[in-house]
């Protein structure tokens, strides 16, 4: 079982994602893996992941007329980069790499755990009941727990 706002804000969030994607957009996942001792080096893989998100803003920074550098702001939606995602990756923008300095990410609740059933209820938080006085239980039960879902991440990347 997901949280009670998953069925209207994963689809709410890529919907609002999809209207202002960007083709020229491309989400680097940086995966790190084992040590090689003979090489003495660590084996890098980058996932790609084309038209990945919206760019939102884009920033150029000066102190005193001198440019100190470019930032954006991203929306990815988690189902095309899947979640987890790091300041470890990169983007790829217009031509350019941007280093991922914040990620905030969004979804449906900070551990994912609901204790006991959800109840439907009216608006004033009266429970709503069957005609033989059962409350109508809409998602879950005492020992069910849900799922965590991360529905989209605000990334803010600067320009390398």
């Amino acid at each position: 079982m997901n949280a009670p706002q998953d069925a209207w804000a994963r689809p709410l969030s890529k919907r609002m994602i999809d209207k202002y994607r960007s083709q020229s957009l491309t989400y680097i996942k940086i995966a790190s893996g084992a040590y090689n001792e003979t090489l003495g080096t660590v084996a890098v893989t980058e996932t790609r992941f084309t038209a990945a998100g919206a760019v939102t803003r884009s920033k150029k920074s000066e102190r005193n007329g001198t440019q100190q550098g470019n930032e954006v702001s991203v929306w990815v939606d988690h189902d095309t980069v899947p979640w987890p995602i790091s300041s470890n990756d990169r983007l790829e923008y217009l031509g350019r790499k941007w280093k991922v300095t914040e990620v905030e990410s969004y979804g449906s609740g900070i551990d994912g755990v609901i204790v006991g059933p959800i109840y439907l209820t009216t608006l004033d938080g009266k429970m709503i009941t069957t005609l033989g006085g059962k409350a109508i239980v809409i998602q879950g039960s005492e020992d069910e727990r849900p799922t965590f879902a991360m529905y989209a991440s605000k990334i803010t990347a600067r320009a390398e």
